[in-house]
């Protein structure tokens, strides 16, 4: 008797492990897919963040262009300053107007 009763008992420890894995597989799958969820949210704060500091880029290059003109303006007018001045008391020294 004890020997027909083994079967029965194995098939229903088998069963029970059975739906034990299914049950931790499910788990592990809600368990996935809302790691799945946090990590679409926190790549979309990631791109959020490289866009607002790709904007402040564009932006410092435009100011950093507009002051490189100014500086060059600023320099090639005290270049011709220095030239003409340069040229006018050459001028005077030697007398040659």
């Amino acid at each position: 008797m004890n020997g027909n009763n083994q079967p029965q008992q194995e098939q229903h420890r088998i069963a029970e492990r059975v739906a034990h894995f299914e049950t931790a597989i499910d788990y592990q799958g809600q368990a996935i897919s809302g790691l799945r969820e946090e990590m679409r949210g926190g790549f979309t704060r990631v791109d959020a963040q490289f866009s607002r500091v790709d904007a402040e880029f564009v932006r410092v290059h435009e100011q950093l262009m507009k002051i490189r003109t100014t500086d060059f303006r600023i320099l090639l007018s005290i270049c011709l300053t220095t030239a003409l001045g340069t040229m006018s008391l050459i001028v005077k020294v030697y007398g040659l107007l």
